[in-house]
């Protein structure tokens, strides 16, 4: 739960819209790896990606949830930085996202 009622309409909008956006896109790249060569690190980290995000959006595990996504945006962070892809700055944002809603997060 989060501090009143203000704060916790535009957090829960936030953590829903997360939870979906990054679910689905999870979801996408798993499905594309497998109907193609898959990269089994790929399949990992977007299986992973998808078990957080259905955490968070999951009231009484968001914290679990919001923890291993920012652990698993930065992993992928990482990975494209290896790669030489320096485009990450969607992934710093769904983390920002993420520390916002465990910031304000309380159990009920």
């Amino acid at each position: 739960m989060y501090h009143n009622n203000k704060e916790q309409l535009g957090l829960t909008i936030l953590r829903l819209v997360l939870g979906l956006i990054v679910g689905g896109y999870s979801l996408a790249l798993v499905m594309t790896e497998l109907r193609g060569e898959a990269h089994h690190a790929l399949v990992l980290i977007g299986l992973v990606e998808l078990a957080a995000a259905i955490l968070f959006l999951i009231p009484t595990t968001v914290v679990l949830g919001g923890i291993s996504l920012i652990i698993v945006f930065g992993i992928a962070a990482l990975f494209h930085l290896l790669h030489g892809d320096y485009s990450i700055g969607y992934l710093a944002v769904y983390g920002a996202a993420a520390f916002a809603v465990l910031s304000n997060w309380r159990r009920a």
